[in-house]
């Protein structure tokens, strides 16, 4: 089985939407393709601007779980919310 990776989007209006940007082969293929200009292209100004290296589990906050969370102030005022995290299988319940 390949491991796959995304970049989970979340933008925060007044309801919450919830995208799948786009699939990479590797966790830091994930957060290095974001940094150098693309998220802020795409969203806005990152809010942490002290962040000169890729995300770790420390980096900004994070859930409980290890997937780490680096935050955008949307270009029209919402907030967004970039997290690269396993892709995991559809499941069905039937």
């Amino acid at each position: 089985m390949i491991e796959t990776w995304i970049a989970l989007v979340l933008i925060w209006t007044p309801m919450m939407d919830r995208s799948v940007d786009r699939e990479f082969r590797t966790e830091k293929e994930c957060w290095d393709y974001y940094k150098d200009g693309i998220g802020e292209s795409k969203w806005g100004e990152k809010i942490n601007h002290s962040a000169t290296v890729r995300p770790d589990g420390n980096y900004h906050w994070k859930l409980s779980f290890d997937f780490p969370i680096r935050m955008y102030e949307g270009k029209d005022g919402n907030k967004v919310w970039l997290s690269c995290e396993r892709k995991q299988p559809k499941i069905f319940n039937k």
